[in-house]
């Protein structure tokens, strides 16, 4: 029974995640006029789903650096261990959903990591060098990085405009076609060509599922190396089980992560798609192309980047490139604020369910 709660917690944190997550490769379709939320939603579930499934042929490594990268040697590994870390990841992000605040489940977790470790071993349990280079420098630089990649992607789409004929004849004036390629003022006396709107537009979709596959082929690795190590502490199970130990955690992780998607991705979508910087078919396409690159680039070399932290950094990119002014309804500092206190937090939370289970 202990083992099957325990599962069903690291399951819980699939969920959470999928609900919390899958606005970070869609909220451009939306925040962009390109489709609704609720065709949005299923776009990003659908892609998620298969970057899940990819991960069983490129996932290996990530699985490996969240299952024992971070513990020292001989550290002990338990079902408390694992408990505490979910207790913390699963709970912080239900509660972030919730308010509509997207945060990282890779920093929650690595919180919930060092939380239960240091209650449960002391500093001595944990590879501080591996946290730092194979975790917090990665999750530090990736925004960063992700800022400055989608402003050079931006002056090259700027380019990319000047030299397509995006118009018929007729012509609408150019204020409006810098604010929109694709939307003129009413009655206006030109309208785009519709090869060149299909174009951009189509990129737009195959760039957002680019971002939601590579989504889901980074995080479901880092979920399911917790049912890696729920196996391993039950050698009780159905031998079955234990020989597809790589297989059956990433598809369960995965089958939850779409079901999350879809039954709490819309608080988080309405923030990023509205509240963060105005998008139109153009910014929106630069972002998601810069999005899916780096979390792409970074998975099979173990590096667990945070997909909210390079999306959110994207739309820093758009924003600062196009000149937006802050003003008091965006989100931004919300969204920074709780990319500080997700990792204490998480911690927090599972230090303390270590704690109290040994009065349990």
């Amino acid at each position: 029974m202990t083992l099957l709660l325990i599962a069903l917690l690291v399951l819980a944190l699939a969920w959470a995640n999928g609900a919390n997550d899958v606005a970070k490769g869609v909220a451009t379709l939306t925040g962009g006029g390109v489709t609704g939320a609720r065709r949005a939603i299923v776009w990003g579930t659908l892609c998620t789903l298969l970057g899940g499934l990819a991960a069983l042929v490129w996932g290996g490594a990530l699985v490996s650096t969240f299952s024992k990268g971070f513990l020292a040697s001989g550290f002990p590994v338990s079902l408390t261990f694992v408990a505490g870390v979910m207790v913390g990841a699963a709970g912080w992000v239900f509660t972030a959903t919730r308010l509509g605040l997207p945060v990282s489940t890779t920093h929650a977790l690595l919180g919930g990591v060092v939380g239960a470790a240091l209650v449960l071993a002391g500093p001595e349990g944990l590879r501080t060098a591996a946290i730092a280079n194979k975790a917090l420098l990665p999750l530090l630089v990736s925004p960063v990085i992700a800022v400055a990649l989608c402003w050079g992607l931006l002056l090259t789409a700027r380019f990319v405009e000047k030299m397509i004929p995006a118009w018929s004849p007729g012509c609408c004036d150019q204020e409006a076609w810098q604010k929109n390629p694709f939307v003129c003022a009413q009655n206006a006396e030109q309208l785009p060509l519709p090869w060149v709107q299909r174009i951009w537009i189509g990129l737009h979709w195959l760039s957002s599922g680019a971002t939601s596959f590579a989504r889901g082929l980074n995080d479901v690795p880092k979920i399911a190396a917790f049912l890696v190590l729920v196996t391993a502490l039950a050698p009780s199970l159905p031998a079955a089980v234990v020989q597809y130990n790589a297989v059956w955690p990433i598809v369960a992780v995965t089958l939850f992560m779409g079901l999350g998607s879809v039954w709490g991705g819309f608080r988080v979508l309405q923030v990023l798609a509205h509240r963060v910087t105005p998008m139109d078919t153009r910014t929106g396409l630069v972002a998601n192309v810069g999005t899916s690159f780096l979390v792409l680039a970074a998975t099979p070399l173990g590096l667990p980047v945070s997909t909210t932290h390079v999306s959110t950094g994207a739309l820093m990119g758009i924003r600062w490139g196009e000149g937006v002014k802050p003003d008091q309804a965006d989100a931004l500092k919300l969204i920074l604020f709780g990319w500080v206190i997700t990792l204490p937090v998480a911690a927090l939370l599972a230090a303390a369910t270590v704690w109290l289970s040994r009065w349990a």
